[in-house]
């Protein structure tokens, strides 16, 4: 799957009232259109995976791969800020311990772009959501199996997901969610890691009301100067030809096929529960 560059359909399709799916995916609402004015303004009457991230005041030890649970350990307060958002962020690369507060993502579509851990490609529930490894206070993050947001679209055509995200920040102080990937390894050697600046400050409002996060965690959007990264610019942007001296933005898709090690990096101060709805939506 190619690199994505965000058209005006992404606003109109996250922004307009959701409907039920056409097709026959597994999780399909089957209770009507959503709407979002309800109290804890959720889009109702439905929603097709929920998954609680949970902040802890130190290390969990105990393993928690495949035990079928619907919410990920986060250590309450983390030490891993995006210091460049929109570029280079090798601080937060895959390895070396350095994992703790990554929420690492598998493609349960098609496995293209997804984590290497080798525990995404033994994740039995195609295009569907599902906790792997709940326990992100470990040296390794944890792993979370979501479908492919844009499956098959070219990159000049802009994406409309084909499903939502919204949260709702429940108690304690606040954290900040932002995606990241690493270069895949057929570029220079580098596997630089990228971080989004679409990045999302999420804290307990009054009355607890949930907002669409769908901008902040299905893409990150990213600067590329092509005369500094050319291997890069020329997989997302084949006609990048490294002269006009300038960086271009993108909106890079999750599972785009120029990275790989998609994660949420969960930066947290303090937020004690955050709640992830998850919808399938239309393409509009």
């Amino acid at each position: 799957m190619h690199s994505r560059i965000r058209t005006a359909a992404l606003a109109v399709g996250l922004s307009l009232a959701f409907a039920a799916c056409a097709g026959d995916h597994p999780t399909d609402p089957q209770n009507g259109n959503l709407q979002t004015n309800l109290g804890n303004n959720f889009p109702q009457p439905g929603f097709d995976f929920k998954l609680n991230l949970i902040g802890v005041p130190q290390d969990k030890s105990a393993a928690m791969d495949n035990n079928n649970g619907r919410r990920i350990f986060v250590l309450l307060d983390a030490d891993n800020e995006v210091t460049n958002p929109g570029g280079k962020n090798n601080h937060l690369s895959k390895g070396g311990g350095n994992d703790q507060n990554h929420i690492y993502l598998c493609n349960s579509t098609n496995d293209e772009g997804d984590s290497t851990d080798p525990r995404c490609a033994a994740y039995g529930n195609p295009d569907n959501w599902g906790v792997i490894d709940a326990n992100a206070t470990d040296g390794d993050g944890a792993l979370l199996a979501v479908p492919d947001p844009c499956v098959g679209d070219d990159s000049t055509d802009g994406c409309t997901p084909r499903y939502a995200i919204w949260a709702r920040a429940r108690a304690g102080g606040e954290a900040f969610v932002t995606t990241c990937a690493t270069e895949d390894e057929e570029f220079d050697g580098s596997q630089d890691t990228w971080c989004g600046d679409n990045g999302i400050l999420l804290y307990p409002t009054h009355g607890r009301k949930a907002q669409d996060v769908s901008d902040a965690l299905l893409f990150m959007t990213i600067q590329v100067d092509d005369s500094v990264d050319p291997e890069l610019a020329a997989c997302i942007d084949p006609g990048a030809d490294g002269t006009d001296g300038a960086p271009d933005e993108y909106d890079i898709y999750l599972f785009d096929r120029c990275f790989e090690d998609y994660f949420w990096n969960y930066d947290n101060n303090g937020l004690k529960n955050l709640e992830l709805r998850f919808y399938w939506v239309p393409v509009l």
